[in-house]
């Protein structure tokens, strides 16, 4: 029977990771026509065509997208056998820092993977502002942080792009009549864009509350207490969108990203790295 080719299926995924050919050739260190040729020989392995020309862009087939899929688990799993046997004895301590809004998303999804590929590492896991995690990177008390990027005053690698809704408590109605209750988290640029919004679409509102961290802004929201300003995965069990507020005018949405504290080469902290920024890669290929 014949095999798929590791090396062709890694190139796969970097094509539709970077966009395009040349942006691919880059990333796994080959000549475009290199990139071609494994593609061509791609093809004929799976005996069906991977890819179609539109214009000047090559875009996935149906049976394209279908074996990217298959290539990313086939990928996952070599990569996990390589680390289990050529890296069991890394050890140490890395320190995480984690933006409020996913400390839930990185427990549940992310670090249980991690930590089942390096059983010998030990996280240290901070949550925190964005802003206060970024001080702390540079300063070194935190070897790499999941953050909010507000602007490019240090280098991040951008991950993802999440929405801002405004959230209130399932069991609380506010009306458009009176002014609206606000809760911000005192060092977090979200509130300061929060009232931005508001001021900008003409919306009457009083901040009830300036929250030191994100818990105190979690329990004004669903106490019903106020209403806020908070990323789409944030949003629990206990809260709803405050539907007439969440339109064209009053909605956006934030870049969120990886930095390393400078000079990061330990090769315990470059693995953490890589595992956040490959699991995001390939949930950003799923949600597309």
């Amino acid at each position: 029977m014949t095999n798929f080719d590791l090396d062709q299926l890694r190139t796969l995924v970097a094509i539709v990771d970077c966009g395009n050919f040349a942006a691919a050739a880059n990333s796994v260190h080959r000549t475009q026509s290199a990139v071609s040729m494994q593609m061509k020989k791609l093809e004929e392995v799976s005996g069906v065509a991977l890819f179609q020309k539109k214009g000047r862009r090559h875009e996935l087939t149906t049976h394209g997208l279908t074996l990217v899929s298959y290539a990313r688990q086939m990928l996952q799993l070599n990569d996990e056998a390589l680390a289990h046997f050529h890296c069991p004895d890394m050890n140490g301590v890395v320190k995480l820092g984690v933006c409020d809004d996913y400390v839930n998303l990185v427990f549940r999804r992310i670090l249980n993977g991690f930590t089942e590929r390096y059983p010998n590492l030990q996280l240290s896991v901070q949550s925190n502002s964005s802003q206060r995690l970024l001080r702390q990177v540079v300063d070194g008390r935190l070897d790499l942080a999941l953050i909010n990027i507000h602007d490019n005053t240090y280098p991040a690698t951008p991950l993802f792009t999440e929405k801002l809704v405004w959230a209130k408590s399932k069991h609380v109605t506010f009306c458009k009549d009176r002014p609206i209750p606000i809760a911000i988290e005192s060092d977090c640029r979200w509130g300061r864009l929060a009232l931005e919004l508001l001021d900008r679409a003409g919306v009457p509102y009083q901040v009830v509350l300036s929250a030191a961290d994100f818990h105190g802004l979690n329990a004004a929201i669903e106490s019903g207490m106020a209403v806020s300003l908070i990323a789409a995965c944030s949003v629990t069990d206990k809260m709803d969108l405050l539907d007439w507020i969440n339109n064209d005018n009053l909605e956006t949405s934030i870049a969120s990203g990886l930095c390393l504290k400078p000079g990061a080469s330990e090769p315990a902290v470059l693995a953490l790295s890589d595992y956040i920024t490959e699991w995001y890669l390939r949930r950003n290929q799923t949600a597309a």
